[in-house]
């Protein structure tokens, strides 16, 4: 059976033998390891002032960020990379985009970490997301978003808000919930890869961004410090995209890229 490619994939580390071939960097950068102990953690989209923040994340979560890969995708590496949480607070120039911040961050672990990895071409099964019904109808938990969110990069652009202030174009996640506004098919797989423990595409073919809300009882057990509590009666992931969104996974097999961190040593904190 000849294998189909993954292009978004290889796109996404494609020329990254090494984390210190990357040329952007931030105009300025702070580190310093988090011992707060904190369940939660956060990192920013940019909003147009070229600001990068990463509170209470652990060393692995920063690299996934910046290379654009679930955490199956990523393998080596000492166990501090998943015990370690950082703060990182940068800047770059206000017309960075979410590619220019990873480039940037990816500039920053190589700089701060010393780190080194390297692609490993994998063949395994892997996942399409597409559209679960015929008419291609939306489910009821996502609609399309008013909201520019590609917009809210450009230089000077105030980060769209709602009349209350409250930030749209954002994401935010638990093990069981992933509540989105402005995310694009192509961020949502990326998002269900880490999920489902395999890479999925998007082969959905819906343009622009989307407000969502999918709420599912995880695959794996969550952590005992998540709250609220996952809802016991929640369907699984396969059922809550189609019944909540009017999406599926496909199952298929095709070649994921693998990183594979060959070098990386505890942060210098400034």
């Amino acid at each position: 059976m000849r294998l189909r490619p993954l292009v978004g994939v290889l796109c996404l580390i494609a020329g990254i033998a090494t984390a210190r071939g990357q040329e952007a960097a931030f105009e300025v950068a702070s580190v310093k390891v988090n011992t707060s102990g904190a369940p939660v953690s956060r990192m920013s989209a940019p909003d147009g002032t070229g600001r990068f923040e990463a509170i209470n994340v652990s060393v692995r979560m920063l690299i996934l960020n910046a290379y654009g890969i679930p955490g199956f995708q990523l393998i080596g590496g000492p166990s501090w990379v998943d015990s370690l949480h950082v703060d990182v607070l940068a800047r770059g120039a206000p017309s960075a985009t979410r590619a220019d911040i990873s480039a940037m961050t990816r500039t920053l672990l190589a700089e701060r970490f010393n780190l080194v990895v390297r692609r490993d071409p994998r063949e395994m099964p892997v996942y399409a997301l597409v559209a679960a019904r015929d008419d291609r109808r939306l489910g009821p938990r996502m609609q399309a978003s008013t909201t520019d969110c590609a917009g809210a990069a450009a230089p000077g652009a105030p980060a769209p808000q709602t009349a209350s202030g409250q930030l749209l174009c954002t994401t935010r996640m638990s093990p069981f919930t992933i509540n989105a506004g402005g995310m694009t098919m192509a961020r949502l797989a990326q998002s269900l890869s880490g999920i489902v423990d395999r890479v999925v595409t998007d082969e959905t073919k819906f343009p622009g961004g989307y407000d969502l809300q999918l709420s599912f009882t995880p695959e794996r057990p969550p952590p005992p410090a998540a709250a609220p509590p996952p809802d016991p009666d929640a369907p699984s992931i396969f059922a809550a995209l189609q019944e909540q969104l009017g999406l599926k996974l496909d199952a298929r097999r095709g070649i994921v890229e693998m990183l594979v961190i060959d070098r990386i040593d505890q942060p210098r904190e400034n």
